[in-house]
């Protein structure tokens, strides 16, 4: 079972049934998507993890850069 997932008395409660999560799309090159979708495969991910890995490494990324250009230390 994904570990975000929860089982509440036999029902399966997924991320889509969760008030807690939101969903978020959009258009990357195909060539792109299929790599991301082999590599989730691949580590036994689904790719809903694999998104929010990859957004919060964005994300962390991104917070970084706007840090060192305001010259914070």
């Amino acid at each position: 079972m994904n570990s975000r997932n929860q089982e509440t008395k036999g029902t399966l409660v997924t991320r889509r049934d969760d008030p807690g999560y939101a969903q978020v799309s959009g258009y990357i090159p195909k060539e792109l998507a299929l790599r991301f979708k082999v590599a989730c495969t691949e580590d036994e991910t689904t790719q809903s993890e694999g998104l929010e890995e990859a957004v919060q490494l964005w994300l962390e990324k991104r917070e970084r850069t706007k840090h060192n250009r305001s010259g914070g230390s």
